[in-house]
């Protein structure tokens, strides 16, 4: 019986009555379709609904259409009206030879229709009363009426009516295992659509932007503070707010410098559509700019043979920097920095002469704690309003929670994220596997849940390891050119991506050695997915992770 069970919404007591005489007496060789309903379109005539009460199938003997109507049933010939008690009713004779011909077309249609004589019949039902032994009609012997004393063996029923269709023609039978597979995919089709991934990406990312939009509300609230520290979780909207705040200083009228740590994220800062008055820079750019105006470049590249790196970044450059003011003279009224966590004290007493007005030029230092990588504690040289965000806007619920895990501040912060997929999680204990699950990502990713390619980033968690530009995984190719082209992943470390983020992140080589250390690696790279995380992780650490 398909459906299984009788739709509860039948309204039909005659039905309802056939479909549970048929469930009992009928043997497991026989299917039966109830309510059945298709659509048959012909060039000339348009499309057309078809649909039966009843069609009862026997593999090895044929398809019999049933129409079916109860109660008392009179026909009256002078008007040719038939009737249900007192009700008019549409003509069941015509109603199922019609449903009979759309049947035989429509599975006509299919391509794996078998190709051989099928016997098909329509038969009528009036399961309320007696018809007794007489034809009801030229088109309606009795032969193929159901009626009341019929339902005591409808096996039998059911035979007299195919062998009544089938005559004196041998060669009709039925649709076979082949013809039953048709059938079933024609009328009880079993499917489902699930939402691409695509599809999910872009519901998050419009709810996102639209939360991170609402967080402006914040620099009204601070208009009247011109030296503000302010500290959230990554996905609070710290880089958003930095680079709004540029542009309505800029269109002020003022001069504003905006820097970061991070290259990549200055370079994509300088995508915004920013006013001229905005200079954007990432601290060692910046310095480079400076020096090679004030004619200290000589002095920067002796630095740079003399001294290790580590103390030419971090001594150096500031010194530079403050020599290069010193010669220039301040440039700014406002200074905004992101990334401020990764800035040293040195630093940020260089770049404060910068400043038109040391003592009130406008500063705005955005930090997170928790992506401090470098393992910096900066000291500000001013006294700051202090402000903390405590709302995650840019990850979903799902993605929140997973990064919460290795958050590590006394304000643990809350998401107003949308609900997203859950983080992905596959594991690896062989350099092998590990590509072998990279290159089925990329493939399911891109062409099955069909991401544009440059909404899915990799990051490693390793500065060396097994990721390589140019390494191709099926038609893509690893990239650290942004954006990347056709066919092309961009992929870096964590953290260089620092400050940055993106739709889908596959967070990669994640194992006891990630650079600096697995919480702090995890915390960052996870947070970089807005809408959908992927974690690629060694065995080793799979009760962790």
């Amino acid at each position: 019986m398909l459906p299984e069970r009788l739709d509860p919404e039948t309204e039909s007591p005659a039905e309802r009555l056939l479909y549970q005489v048929f469930q009992k007496q009928l043997p497991n060789d026989f299917v039966v379709f109830h309510a059945v309903n298709w659509l048959l379109r012909e060039p000339h005539q348009g499309a057309w609904n078809g649909e039966a009460d009843f069609v009862i199938v026997h593999p090895a003997h044929g398809l019999l259409v049933l129409e079916v109507k109860g109660g008392p049933i009179r026909y009256d010939a002078r008007t040719r009206q038939w009737f249900s008690g007192s009700h008019s009713i549409r003509d069941p004779v015509k109603q199922a030879r019609r449903n009979q011909y759309a049947l035989m077309a429509k599975l006509g249609e299919h391509p794996r229709w078998p190709d051989r004589p099928i016997l098909f019949g329509h038969a009528v039902a009036f399961p309320d009363v007696e018809v007794g032994d007489r034809d009801l009609g030229p088109d309606l012997p009795r032969a193929i009426v159901l009626d009341r004393l019929d339902l005591r063996n409808v096996r039998r029923w059911v035979f007299r009516v195919l062998s009544y269709w089938k005559g004196e023609h041998p060669s009709m039978g039925g649709p076979g295992s082949d013809g039953m597979a048709v059938l079933m995919d024609v009328l009880a089709r079993s499917w489902s659509l699930r939402l691409l991934l695509r599809s999910v990406v872009e519901e998050t990312e419009h709810q996102i932007v639209k939360l991170t939009e609402e967080q402006f509300a914040l620099l009204d609230c601070l208009r009247a503070e011109r030296r503000v520290l302010i500290k959230g979780c990554a996905g609070s909207g710290k880089t958003m707010l930095a680079l709004e705040q540029a542009r309505r200083l800029g269109q002020e009228g003022l001069r504003v410098l905006l820097t970061c740590y991070n290259r990549a994220l200055a370079d994509r800062l300088r995508e915004a559509a920013l006013p001229p008055a905005v200079d954007v820079l990432h601290f060692h750019s910046l310095v480079s700019r400076w020096v090679d105006r004030a004619g200290l470049r000589g002095k920067l590249d002796q630095a740079a043979h003399a001294v290790p790196e580590e103390r030419l970044f971090h001594e150096v450059f500031p010194e530079l920097l403050a020599e290069a003011a010193g010669t220039l003279g301040p440039e700014y009224d406002a200074l905004i920095v992101d990334e401020g966590q990764d800035f040293t004290e040195v630093w940020f007493t260089a770049l404060a002469m910068l400043l038109k007005d040391p003592d009130h030029g406008i500063v705005y230092v955005f930090m997170d704690d928790n992506q401090n990588i470098y393992r910096r504690d900066p000291q500000l040289p001013w006294t700051m309003v202090r402000f903390h965000l405590s709302w995650n806007c840019r990850n979903t619920q799902p993605i929140h929670r997973q990064a919460m895990r290795f958050y590590r501040s006394g304000h643990l912060p809350r998401a107003r994220g949308p609900e997203g997929p859950e983080p992905e999680r596959l594991y690896y204990a062989s350099e092998e596997e590990f590509h072998q699950h990279l290159r089925r990502l990329i493939h399911r990713l891109v062409v099955e849940e069909q991401l544009p390619s440059s909404q899915v980033v990799i990051l490693s968690a390793h500065r060396r390891g097994w990721l390589r530009t140019g390494a191709r995984y099926g038609r893509f190719t690893l990239t650290e050119r942004w954006p990347p082209g056709p066919d092309e992943i961009f992929w870096t470390t964590v953290h260089r991506f620092k400050g940055l983020e993106s739709p889908v992140v596959i967070l990669a080589q994640l194992d006891a050695d990630a650079f600096p250390d697995l919480p702090t690696v995890a915390y960052v790279g996870m947070s970089r997915a807005r809408s959908h995380l992927i974690l690629l992780v060694h065995r080793d650490l799979s009760g962790i992770l």
